[in-house]
């Protein structure tokens, strides 16, 4: 009975992994294909650089949970950039209609020890180019079409195998200036043949002092402002990502990296357009699993391989192109 109740345990932690690294894929609203930037994302046309130190974490395998004696440690640079390329307003309707150009790149270094094979990648990179068209169709209803290309690699081997495309349609609905959702499908060769998935998004944000900001699947936060120079909160945010990669063996070449972090983030206003942000708290959730990458091995069954719960530390400067306050 012990043995049944520790086999289901742990079959049902594999397809959690599974749901979770697809939810982070088709789940994803329009914006989310952007940079990932965490607490110095962009809000609007700008850049922004930021830098993540995760320690050294001891591994966990999968097949047992067993925290090892291996560890790994990440550093991760993260550059993102949204210019706004046309935007129009209808004088008469009030309708607007725009194109974004974005441009993300994040490259990963880890620092694996004490390991009997080899599991994390020793570097990853990540690079991004999409464009993007929104324009309202009433007063309530709007579309947000995009379509994106990126290099997604361990570097031993960079080849066609490491170029994902995307391209999808979102209906947003905003129900009030709070609250907007939106659905839609997104085309995808993450997992070698292109396939369509479903796309949802919900967005409710405050006003009052404490701000409220529930942006699914990318994070949630509560937040203040100190005073005109410093806004100061607490956010929970998600991350996700999957790369082709040459070190698994019998050809698992995708890998699906997935994050789950929460801390606190402080906003530094230098000026009305230079924000200096830094951040700090827990990574709650730190993992990584391989399949084949074949549309027919989607909902294999699992293994995860886990880092345990550490620490860690952020920080970022924001060059918003719109002045802000100051």
């Amino acid at each position: 009975m012990m043995g049944y109740t520790s086999k289901h345990l742990q079959l049902r932690k594999q397809k959690k992994s599974l749901y979770l690294l697809v939810a982070i894929f088709t789940l994803a609203p329009a914006q989310r294909i952007f940079a990932q930037l965490g607490a110095t994302s962009l809000n609007g046309p700008g850049i922004g650089f930021s830098i993540d130190y995760l320690p050294a974490s001891r591994y966990i395998r999968p097949e047992d949970s067993v925290k090892t004696h291996s560890t790994s440690s990440q550093v991760r640079y993260n550059f993102g950039a949204i210019f706004s390329l046309s935007s129009r307003v209808d004088t008469i309707t009030g309708k607007v209609r725009n194109w974004t150009l974005a441009a993300s790149g994040s490259y990963t270094k880890f620092s694996n020890k004490d390991y009997e094979r080899n599991i994390f990648p020793e570097e990853l990179l990540g690079t991004q180019l999409a464009l993007q068209h929104y324009r309202n169709l009433n007063r309530r209803w709007s579309l947000v079409a995009l379509v994106s290309a990126g290099i997604y690699t361990d570097l031993v081997k960079v080849d066609e195998k490491d170029l994902f495309v995307n391209g999808g349609v979102l209906f947003v609905k905003q129900v009030n200036r709070r609250f907007s959702y939106g659905i839609g499908a997104m085309l995808t060769n993450s997992f070698g043949t292109p396939m369509v998935l479903p796309a949802f998004m919900v967005r409710w944000q405050t006003d009052n002092k404490y701000r409220i900001d529930i942006n699914f699947p990318e994070k949630i936060s509560v937040s203040t402002t100190l005073n005109k120079y410093t806004d100061l909160g607490l956010a929970f945010r998600m991350r996700g990502a999957a790369y082709d990669v040459e070190n698994q063996q019998n050809n698992k070449r995708m890998m699906g990296q997935t994050e789950m972090s929460i801390g606190l983030e402080n906003t530094w206003h230098l000026n009305k357009h230079i924000d200096f942000v830094a951040s700090g708290g827990a990574t709650l959730l730190n993992e990584v699993s391989f399949q084949e990458k074949d549309l027919s091995h989607m909902f294999d069954k699992q293994h995860p391989h886990r880092l345990a719960t550490n620490y860690f530390f952020s920080g970022g400067l924001r060059w918003n192109f719109k002045p802000g306050r100051h």
